[in-house]
């Protein structure tokens, strides 16, 4: 019964597009503020000093075109392939720096002004993610769409942006607090 929702067009539509929406909203941050983000891949430690840079823009690329490919139905496993792949990746980075011990103030994974330093619900978020991208892998159900499921996708998209902007704010608060509380 799940699996059957699971590849139900209209929750692949509205993942999609969410995966659409978030991908390119943080290509636009890096693109928007290069140096800034440049400076955040550097408080992470990981990398030979001068990649920061282009690392900034090659990740922003790589957003880009999985957030423009996710949108054709055709490129979807390669696109899905390809963010799931990014936010394994911003997982793994986040992991390792928190069982080094870094204490990094900025994850670089914000889109308004309220940064959030690196924490472990930060870590579980990029994985449900990840498998959200992973199950675009799966073919979708075969029936035709509708003005319903229209209305539906529009609101399973309002629901999970509200959701995903209340987790990343509880996350940031929860974090404030336990810092104001140490």
């Amino acid at each position: 019964m799940v699996i059957g929702l699971l590849t139900d067009p209209v929750w692949v539509t509205a993942s999609s597009l969410g995966l659409v929406l978030l991908l390119g909203a943080a290509a636009l941050h890096k693109l928007r503020d290069r140096g800034g983000f440049a400076q955040v891949l550097q408080n992470y430690r990981l990398l030979p000093g001068g990649l920061e840079k282009p690392l900034t823009l090659l990740l922003a690329v790589l957003e880009l075109a999985a957030a423009a490919a996710l949108l054709l139905p055709s490129w979807r496993a390669p696109a899905a392939l390809l963010a799931a792949a990014l936010l394994l990746l911003y997982a793994g980075v986040m992991a390792l720096s928190l069982l080094q011990g870094r204490r990094i103030a900025d994850c670089g994974c914000h889109v308004g002004e309220q940064r959030q330093a690196v924490s472990p619900p930060l870590v579980w978020r990029n994985l449900l993610l990840a498998l959200l991208a992973l199950n675009l892998l799966q073919a979708p159900g075969g029936r035709v769409l509708g003005l319903y499921d229209g209305v539906v996708i529009g609101c399973l998209l309002l629901c999970g942006c509200a959701f995903y902007l209340l987790a990343n704010i509880l996350i940031a608060n929860h974090h404030s607090a336990r810092e104001l509380s140490l």
